[in-house]
C-alpha cells in the first residue's frame, strides 16, 4: 500500500508543476496583448492628433478673363462634340444627294432619248421647224442632265 500512494504523490507534483507552467503562460500571453493594444492605442492617438502636412487648397478668385477663357474653352469642347456627331449625318446626306442626282440625270437622259426617236410628220417647213425645236430641246435637256449629275472629286496632288 506504501507504494501506491508514492505513486499517487508523484502525479499529484507532476500535475501541479505542468498547471504552474500554463498558469505563466497564459500570463505571459496576456501581458503581451495588452502591450499590443496599448501600442496601438497609444499609435492611433498620434495620428489622431497629427497635423497635415499638406495645404488645403484654396478657391482663388476669378477675373472676368479667366472667365472669358474658360467660356471660349467650353465652346470649342462643345463645338468639336456638335461637329463630331454631325460629320455621319453630313455623309447620309451626301450620299442621298448624290443618288438623287444619278436618278435625276438618267431619267432626263432617257426622256432626251425619246424625244429623239418620235417621228416628225408633216410638210417639210413643218418637219424643219420641229427639227430645230427638237434639237433645242435635245441640247437644254443634255445640259439639265450634265448639271444635276453628280461629279466626282478631284484628287489631291
Amino acid at each position: 500500500m506504501a507504494a501506491r500512494k508514492k505513486k499517487t504523490t508523484r502525479k499529484k507534483t507532476a500535475r501541479r508543476k505542468t498547471t504552474a507552467r500554463k498558469t505563466t503562460r497564459k500570463k505571459a500571453a496576456r501581458k503581451k496583448a495588452t502591450r499590443k493594444k496599448a501600442a496601438r492605442k497609444k499609435a492611433t492617438r498620434k495620428k489622431a492628433t497629427r497635423k497635415k502636412a499638406t495645404r488645403k487648397k484654396v478657391a482663388r478668385r476669378r477675373t472676368p478673363a479667366d472667365l472669358g477663357r474658360r467660356v471660349e474653352q467650353e465652346l470649342a469642347q462643345l463645338s468639336k462634340e456638335i461637329e463630331k456627331r454631325l460629320k455621319p449625318l453630313r455623309k447620309e446626306l451626301d450620299k442621298a444627294e448624290r443618288k438623287a442626282g444619278t436618278e435625276a440625270s438618267r431619267v432626263l437622259r432617257e426622256a432626251r432619248k425619246r424625244l429623239n426617236d418620235v417621228e416628225l410628220k408633216g410638210s417639210s417647213e413643218v418637219q424643219k421647224f420641229l427639227r430645230q425645236r427638237r434639237r433645242d430641246l435635245s441640247k437644254a435637256l443634255t445640259e439639265l442632265s450634265e448639271a444635276v449629275r453628280p461629279h466626282r472629286k478631284k484628287a489631291r496632288r
